[in-house]
């Protein structure tokens, strides 16, 4: 197939988010109102709270298929409940996404559950973040919000790919030839799988042109070449810690993360206008660079190269991380002119306040790499103290690992059950 047409898009998409990054402002951020201390520790004893209450409630997850309702039903009014007194309300987002999403994430999920039972819940709740992008994406081009077959596909490629392709004891030869054999796959060659891990990858495939016909949607086709290439090209990124001269690091990420995206919005709505391809693009590299920020230590640590591993240990992380609030700004006001109607707008200020909330919670995990001043400034304006955030993870993977059902269920039965419908 000749993916001419959307490798020259995404080349010059790359090129203008690349110029919009180094035009952002390195100044210290305009964040809004400070945060009292007082204010913090009440939000964190609320959280904490909510914390206590929602495991003690998935613990006492029912065998009675009658009482799961009255369970069910108390579960989502105690997550309604806090997420409004954290100002995530259904008016404030949309509503349809709002009622949707209890029902798309159950359908994943079984289906999940189905294709592979003995896939792992960290690796479901990564594919699953993906469909909740798609989910967004259906709000801003105003396409029903809803499963389909092309969502569980291209999600589950997520944890499927990725992973493989960053696990360590896969060798890069290995790597290669199976990059090869999919890559065929997705240009419409019938390749006959060699192991369980290719029959699943070409399945996914075929999932996508049972929705999608190759005659039609050409660009759709090319932009899972196109995020194919930029997660073989961020691979070779895993080789080992080189000068920032030698590889256009920068670039890599952006390629990767835009083209990511791009595929999600093709598989949303099949075709796409000149700003909507622009807007999925450039917030593919926003959410890229907010991952590289999150994962810097420990991409460092297993010689990844990114604009944020690169910078560790040599310079804090001050003015990189206020580049990427001003870049999230940028990307932001630009979704009001490309995308202006009502939800999108409304959809818009959800985003933009998931998005601080990301790199404040990045910054928190990553904070010994900051100044002393950049930390005392910026934790002005966390929701809870720094310190906090990193015993609330702590808590949170605690309350995991010593999980026990009164019915003997594991915590994902308990996490399947909640979302049935």
């Amino acid at each position: 197939m000749d993916n001419l047409v959307v490798d020259e898009m995404i080349e010059k998409l790359k090129c203008e988010n690349i110029k919009r990054w180094w035009s952002t402002d390195k100044c210290f951020p305009v964040l809004g109102e400070e945060i009292s201390i007082k204010e913090k520790m009440t939000r964190e004893k609320d959280m904490n709270q909510f914390i206590n209450d929602l495991f003690l409630h998935l613990k006492q997850c029912p065998k009675n298929k009658d009482l799961q309702t009255a369970w069910k039903n108390n579960l989502w009014a105690l997550i309604k409940n806090f997420a409004e007194r954290s100002g995530f309300t259904e008016e404030a987002i949309n509503q349809d996404f709002a009622e949707a999403l209890p029902t798309v994430t159950h359908q994943f999920i079984c289906r999940v559950k189905a294709f592979n039972a003995e896939i792992k819940l960290d690796n479901m709740l990564q594919a699953l973040r993906n469909v909740w992008i798609m989910n967004l994406l259906q709000v801003l081009f105003q396409v029903k919000v809803e499963y389909t077959p092309s969502i569980f596909a291209y999600s589950m490629l997520y944890p499927y790919t990725d992973n493989y392709l960053d696990d360590p004891e896969v060798s890069l030869e290995d790597k290669q030839q199976v990059s090869e054999r999919f890559r065929s796959r997705l240009e419409g060659e019938q390749v006959e799988a060699n192991n369980a891990y290719e029959a699943a990858l070409f399945n996914f495939v075929g999932m996508i042109e049972s929705q999608y016909s190759r005659v039609g949607f050409e660009e759709l086709y090319e932009s899972l070449l196109a995020i194919h290439d930029a997660q073989y090209n961020s691979l070779m990124q895993h080789n080992e810690m080189t000068s920032p001269y030698e590889r256009d690091v920068l670039g890599i990420s952006a390629e990767k993360g835009g083209a990511s995206v791009l595929a999600d919005a093709y598989l949303v709505n099949g075709k796409l206008s000149d700003a909507q391809m622009d807007f999925a693009f450039a917030y593919g590299v926003l959410l890229q660079l907010c991952d590289d920020l999150q994962d810097a230590k420990e991409d460092r640590e297993n010689g990844h190269m990114t604009i944020f591993s690169v910078t560790l240990k040599k310079w804090p992380l001050d003015k990189l991380t206020n580049a990427l609030f001003d870049f999230s700004s940028m990307i932001m006001s630009d979704l009001d002119e490309n995308l202006d109607h009502e939800e999108s707008r409304k959809m818009k200020l959800f985003l933009q306040k998931n998005l601080i909330l990301l790199i404040f919670e990045a910054i928190s995990q990553n904070q010994d790499y900051y100044s002393k001043e950049y930390i005392k400034a910026i934790e002005k304006y966390l929701p809870f103290r720094m310190n906090y955030t990193k015993k609330l993870y702590k808590k949170l993977k605690r309350n995991y690992a010593n999980f026990t059902n009164i019915a003997g269920y594991t915590i994902d039965d308990v996490i399947l059950i909640a979302t049935e419908m």
